[in-house]
């Protein structure tokens, strides 16, 4: 490829990556936590008890008294199965969720308010979803440019695929890992770039096929993708979600059924669907469909149904890392790390092109650092504050650019440290808060990891002050400039 071609893939790189590096390490680093958004709704309650599976008598109890309780006119019912990757029994309907026990008492209503923030910000940027999803699903496609425009800017991507040069002030050391990162996990980050735009893209998607295909009936395109609800004589009573749940172990005794639908209630038209995932596919789940008497209707076609529609299906599972329990969120998790550090080595790579302006550097350790410790004191607001986290999260980042404004002394090592002290006051408020559930599965399992990333970032904030009072240079703070990137 010819040296202009590379240099303007380079400049686009450049650019793009810059004047949108605030909202793309923003969606990058919450999505790489989100990645573990059910065992955060896990640890948001972590004393509610835990079981293996449950009866069918258990289940219609817990929905009985639920609905003896909840009486507001409501669309749908659900039940969500303990043999979901989320160990519980729930029972809800369109404006309320309870847990309830392995004898179908109910203990306590659901509440995951950080949980949702935290997806909401990596879904919606915590704006009104109809253009946040646009907004970032756009984020997804430019990721998509980055990864396209990096391979093709980089002049030796065979030759440079294992260096990574060490010695001297260190910089050059980083410019190679920025470079590794980028070209080692490219296609999981082309994966996360297109599955990402596709969730705020489909609803153009499904126009451009209409017209396309479909002589612009998009109802037709929609029943192809999501198999139309079945046609039913006039259903009548109570939904007998027990019976169907029962027959599931003859039904499909290989899958584990996730969670139960009760469509359009109280209509003629009232319908049961079993959600179960299919074991060794990508797909969400397969749909069994029972009468509101508990009857079995059928599949609804998505584990064996055309290319197009498996995809879809999959479409969720591909971008969160949902396919293969801890070890793939874990995988997830590792290369998220990197999209996000990419997303922080390529501003400082602009940054050093412009001799690390103070103001602007610190502005972007604030951001850096500072998210991390906003979301910390956010989910310690959680246990006291029943407003607006949202509200929450959004004041402490303007807290910390004003702070950063008018204190100099917040540098890199001391944005760091300020990230690891706000992890640190969020795990004792949480053992504190939560006495000996802090000690259980649901809460060690996110803890553990907590506290490794303190000791990580007071340890680095400790190493990099000392490298700053003799006088040295911060190897991961200091960088050439981006020409040198691929030198």
């Amino acid at each position: 490829m010819d040296k202009v071609t590379k240099q303007n893939a380079l400049n686009a790189h450049n650019w793009v990556g810059v004047f949108l590096s605030v909202l793309l390490f923003l969606v990058c680093l919450s999505g790489t936590i989100a990645v573990f958004h059910l065992e955060f709704e896990r640890w948001e309650q972590p004393h509610i008890q835990e079981m293996d599976n449950v009866t069918p008598d258990a289940i219609e109890k817990a929905m009985s008294t639920f609905l003896a309780q909840q009486t507001e006119e409501s669309h749908h019912l659900y039940v969500v199965f303990p043999t979901s990757d989320i160990p519980r029994l729930v029972v809800e309907n369109d404006h309320a969720a309870f847990f309830a026990d392995t004898e179908g008492n109910l203990l306590e209503q659901e509440s995951v308010s950080f949980t949702q923030m935290l997806v909401d910000l990596h879904i919606f940027l915590n704006l009104p979803q109809s253009w946040g999803m646009i907004l970032v699903s756009a984020l997804g496609a430019i990721i998509c440019t980055l990864v396209v425009t990096g391979i093709i800017a980089h002049k030796r991507i065979a030759k440079d695929a294992f260096k990574l040069r060490r010695g001297g002030n260190g910089q050059q050391a980083q410019i190679d890992l920025h470079n590794r990162f980028g070209l080692w996990a490219a296609p999981f980050h082309l994966l996360i770039g297109i599955t990402g735009a596709y969730f705020g893209l489909a609803g153009i998607i499904l126009v451009i096929v209409a017209s396309l295909n479909y002589d612009g009936d998009r109802d037709a395109v929609i029943n192809q993708i999501f198999t139309p609800d079945p046609v039913l004589a006039p259903q009548e009573g109570a939904p007998a979600i027990g019976k169907a749940f029962g027959q599931m172990a003859t039904l499909a005794p290989e899958k584990s059924p996730i969670f139960l639908t009760v469509h359009e209630v109280g209509e003629p038209e009232q319908f049961i669907e079993i959600y179960a995932k299919a074991p060794n596919r990508m797909i969400y789940a397969e749909g069994y469909r029972f009468d509101t008497a508990g009857n079995y209707l059928g599949v609804a076609g998505y584990e064996h149904g055309e290319w197009g529609k498996q995809l879809v299906w999959a479409m969720y599972r591909l971008h969160f890392g949902d396919f293969a329990g801890l070890t793939s969120k874990w995988l997830y998790f590792i290369l998220g790390v990197m999209l996000t550090m990419l997303c922080v080595s390529g501003m400082e790579i602009w940054l050093s092109k412009k001799a690390h302006p103070p103001l602007a550097s610190r502005l972007w350790y604030s951001v850096v650092w500072g998210s991390v410790s906003a979301l910390a004191l956010t989910a310690v607001a959680d246990m006291f504050f029943a407003g607006s986290l949202i509200a929450v999260f959004w004041v402490l980042m303007a807290t910390n650019t004003v702070l950063t404004l008018t204190v100099k002394s917040l540098t890199k090592p001391v944005w760091l440290a300020i990230s690891g002290f706000s992890v640190l006051i969020l795990l004792v408020v949480y053992a504190a808060f939560h006495g000996e559930a802090s000690l259980t599965v649901a809460s060690l399992q996110l803890n553990v990891p907590m506290a490794a990333y303190v000791v990580w970032s007071l340890y680095r904030a400790s190493v990099l002050l000392k490298r700053a009072k003799r006088g040295l240079p911060q190897s991961d703070s200091t960088m050439v400039e981006s020409q040198q990137v691929n030198a």
